[in-house]
């Protein structure tokens, strides 16, 4: 039987209650376990990993992954790419060459098409009968075939030694370095508060969301000297003492809206390289008749809809993690038993971990892939071994 009230003593000579110091480990199991569940949830958003999203055509957002197994080409030759579903990639792509895309828009699964070859056939779509068509509507860039940024270079990059940052484009979706990209000065202090970014290339293909550029980010007015803002202020004050007093803004500077209302502000400072947005910019965006035909003039409707961005895709994610929570689940199952059941339940996670560890670095001495039949041989062991023997006689104590 386990004593409730076992202590310790540390190197310093004070008792430590080996209790509380158990209690501590097991929260702090299914905490690193919620990290783990937060890391994935916003990766994969609310993808479908158990049914290929080939039949419902395009998806707004899903996660997605490109073979290079199936597509050898593809390395070279941009036309030779193809993106397969979440799905997809665990049934019908296991042990292929895959290249993480993390979330592209609009995109539909290419894993029954003719993208992947006139013989192969979708596991999850046996009822097609052969190849369809390709996705016309697809779009593919160089990082589908493992390139990233204006460096095109992979991720992570073998040859790098330090820590790599990257930023997605809201608008081409291809991944970028921020020293590699034209940017307003100090825009790596900016990356904490930033949601979004369009690169510099894309601002300058659709100049008219320079006419944002107010609702962005703006690393460099922060930056001002507080000398500078005090000469500032001085002169205002001295300004507003000369002049009389004024009830009402004059009507010269007032925002007036077009007889079509539209919204577009009108910036009195030009903007150069990529912008950095917060959360909400999209909303600000006109939606008046004639800004409505420039953003379908240059294809960037989907920067009206703010579910289309990569944050609406990872809160998706995350709102489908938190019902099926396995932490959640812990956490309510370890308030629900006593400290000595607690104290069982860490060590024998501590063993299962000692064991699993062992049990993988077999596969990885001979170079082997794990694949889930293994990880569920290794459980059925583990149960097996908690399992009394039969016929075993009982003692009572």
């Amino acid at each position: 039987m386990s004593d409730t009230n076992a202590t310790t003593t540390d190197a310093e000579g004070e008792e430590v209650n080996t209790l509380e110091q158990s209690t501590i480990t097991m929260v702090d199991v299914l905490e690193q376990e919620k990290e783990m569940e937060d890391e994935y949830a916003a990766v994969l958003g609310a993808s479908d990993e158990k049914a290929c999203t080939y039949a419902k055509g395009p998806i707004q957002r899903q996660a997605l992954y490109s073979c290079l197994t199936c597509c050898p080409e593809a390395r070279t030759d941009l036309a030779k790419c193809a993106g397969v579903c979440l799905a997809c990639s665990y049934r019908c792509h296991e042990n292929h060459e895959l290249v993480e895309l993390y979330t592209k828009r609009n995109f539909r699964c290419d894993c029954p098409t003719l993208r992947l070859g006139a013989v192969k056939r979708c596991c999850l779509n046996p009822q097609l009968e052969g190849p369809q068509p390709s996705n016309d509507g697809n779009l593919y860039n160089q990082n589908f075939q493992g390139l990233y940024c204006q460096c095109k270079r992979p991720y992570p990059d073998p040859e790098r030694t330090t820590e790599e940052v990257m930023l997605q484009c809201a608008v081409c979706e291809d991944w970028y370095h921020l020293p590699h990209m034209k940017a307003p000065g100090a825009s790596e202090k900016m990356l904490d508060s930033c949601s979004e970014m369009i690169c510099d290339t894309c601002m300058d293909k659709n100049q008219f969301l320079r006419d944002y550029t107010g609702l962005a980010l703006q690393a460099v007015e922060a930056e001002e000297s507080k000398a500078d803002l005090k000469a500032d202020k001085v002169q205002v004050d001295a300004e507003a003492d000369s002049k009389p007093e004024q009830t009402e803004e004059p009507a010269s500077k007032r925002l007036k809206l077009s007889t079509g209302d539209c919204r577009r502000p009108n910036p009195t400072k030009k903007h150069q390289g990529a912008a950095f947005w917060t959360n909400d910019w999209r909303k600000s965006l006109c939606k008046c008749t004639e800004c409505l035909a420039l953003f379908k003039e240059f294809a960037v409707e989907f920067l009206l809809d703010a579910d289309d961005s990569a944050k609406a895709y990872e809160d998706r994610g995350m709102k489908r993690a938190e019902e099926n929570s396995s932490y959640e689940q812990g956490m309510r199952a370890l308030s629900s038993i006593d400290r000595t059941q607690q104290i069982d339940a860490i060590t024998e996670y501590n063993r299962m971990t000692d064991k699993l560890k062992d049990y993988l670095k077999g596969f990885a001495l001979r170079d082997k892939v794990v694949t889930p039949e293994d990880i569920n041989v290794f459980f059925t062991r583990m149960r097996d071994e908690n399992k009394p023997s039969v016929g075993q006689p009982h003692f009572c104590r």
